[in-house]
């Protein structure tokens, strides 16, 4: 660290961006809608209408009876639909006939020449909607405000993640700061804090070529605590712009995870920093019925709302759920609640389910009993940190896998050709110019435009850029 603040940040253990992969870490050593001008011939999930090509008739498979065997579920709010190359179309691969609504549970997007998908904002003013299309007429919804998105609904399927064309979806990147700066920021003083995010993330989706940005919520937070659902302009307008800031990027993804909120039960409180090691809790398991009466919950239909119809936007549910002291258990019980509760929200309001990023045991380095007793809820990845992580760790048939957080590679040739090979999403720690988050990808040297990496970066953007698009 290069600053004086830094220095008392120190003394106030406020980096815990750092602190979290001390020796303790035993397991990781081994190792919008916005659809627009919609024209009278853009069909409604509900009609059979359009395939996912656009094609104008019949559904995307088997004449609009739905390519995966589960059109007609209605409630069940999955891929958006997707308009076609001329004609604009209804559910994406399983447009139903029943007037229910197939996978999409909204309507396609409105006959847009170029294809854009529903939930891709197309058209003048276009952005997250407000109100999307209508499921039973494929009536396009207004524009939103917010950034225009060109990136489609995911989901998942097997061991894979898939784009809503049924071609396996596969991230590559980076995770960065909020508003904290890991630390530098601790007490939210910095000006122009969304331009400085967006200037830093820029950097690595333009010059590094990343497709795949995770962004902790609340990181290296205190002593100023701040929350998503109560700290508006403090915490969640500069956060809600700055992601949505990432989703102005076409063919880009950012996970956003609550790290760490003053609700979660079960951190570590004897190995690094407790900080990193919430649990999300619920009504029966908060630590102040009186101020978080829900426990976690809230937090998670605060993000929900906040970005409902942005489909560039995953979910994760938390950081390393305590440490090396939670039972797998206790772990997995937590996670499926969070699940449904993300689920429940995204239902009321009639929007597709977004991917939703669970974590596992031992600083998330495990996730084995999960691929035992996988969770029963659609649209679920499994989470694994790893310095460096093991293959077993992220191998996997029959549980679709990310890495959240990798570093310290010992083969870094061999490793990423596995990830390939694997089509294992990944996201490389940290890129981080104004404290350093070991192991940082850049030089902190406190600027959001000189992104200058280190031998970790280096390493890490050769690949990046190895594989753009």
């Amino acid at each position: 660290m290069t600053r004086a603040v830094s220095i008392l940040m120190g003394a106030l253990a406020v980096c815990a961006c750092s602190s979290d992969r001390g020796a303790g870490r035993s397991g990781d050593a081994d190792g919008g809608d916005g659809a627009s001008a919609s024209m009278a011939t853009g069909g409604a999930s509900g009609q059979g209408m359009g395939g996912a090509s656009g094609q104008g008739m019949g559904g995307a498979s088997g004449q609009g009876m739905g390519a995966t065997g589960d059109a007609g579920s209605g409630m069940q709010a999955g891929r958006s639909g997707s308009g076609g190359t001329t004609l604009g179309g209804g559910g994406a691969s399983a447009s139903a006939g029943s007037g229910m609504g197939g996978r999409s549970g909204r309507g396609g997007s409105g006959g847009v020449a170029s294809g854009a998908r529903a939930g891709q904002s197309s058209g003048a003013g276009a952005g997250q909607s407000s109100s999307g299309g209508d499921a039973a007429s494929g009536t396009g919804g207004s524009g939103g405000s917010g950034s225009t998105s060109t990136t489609g609904w995911l989901h998942t399927k097997g061991n894979k993640i898939y784009r809503d064309d049924e071609t396996v979806w596969m991230g590559r990147g980076a995770n960065v700061d909020d508003v904290y700066l890991c630390g530098y920021n601790y007490m939210l003083t910095e000006s122009n804090i969304e331009q400085t995010l967006e200037n830093i993330t820029d950097g690595l989706i333009t010059t590094w070529n990343a497709n795949f940005i995770r962004v902790m919520l609340a990181m290296a937070s205190y002593p100023t605590t701040s929350t998503f659902v109560t700290s508006n302009s403090q915490y969640k307008t500069p956060m809600t712009k700055f992601i949505n800031s990432v989703g102005a990027h076409p063919n880009v993804y950012i996970l956003v995870t609550l790290r760490s909120d003053e609700s979660m039960i079960g951190q570590d409180q004897d190995d690094g920093d407790p900080e990193a090691t919430g649990l999300p809790s619920d009504a029966t398991t908060t630590p102040d019925k009186t101020k978080f009466p829900t426990g976690t919950d809230a937090a998670y239909i605060a993000l929900v709302d906040a970005f409902a119809n942005s489909s560039f936007v995953m979910f994760g549910i938390t950081n390393e759920p305590g440490g090396n002291q939670l039972p797998n258990s206790t772990i997995q019980a937590a996670m499926s609640h969070a699940v449904d509760v993300i689920r429940a929200e995204e239902d009321k309001l009639g929007v597709p389910h977004h991917i939703v990023s669970v974590q596992g045991q031992g600083w998330t380095s495990d996730i084995s009993f999960y691929g035992k007793k996988p969770l029963t809820q659609d649209n679920v990845v499994y989470e694994v940190h790893g310095y460096p992580p093991t293959t077993s760790s992220y191998t996997y048939a029959n549980i679709p896998v990310i890495l959240g957080e990798y570093g310290s590679l010992s083969n870094a040739t061999s490793f990423f050709s596995d990830l390939e090979t694997k089509q294992i999403s990944n996201l490389a720690f940290s890129f981080s110019p104004y404290s350093d988050c070991d192991p940082d990808l850049l030089q902190v040297n406190d600027s959001s435009t000189e992104l200058s990496p280190t031998a970790w970066g280096t390493t890490v953007k050769n690949y990046l850029t190895s594989h753009a698009p």
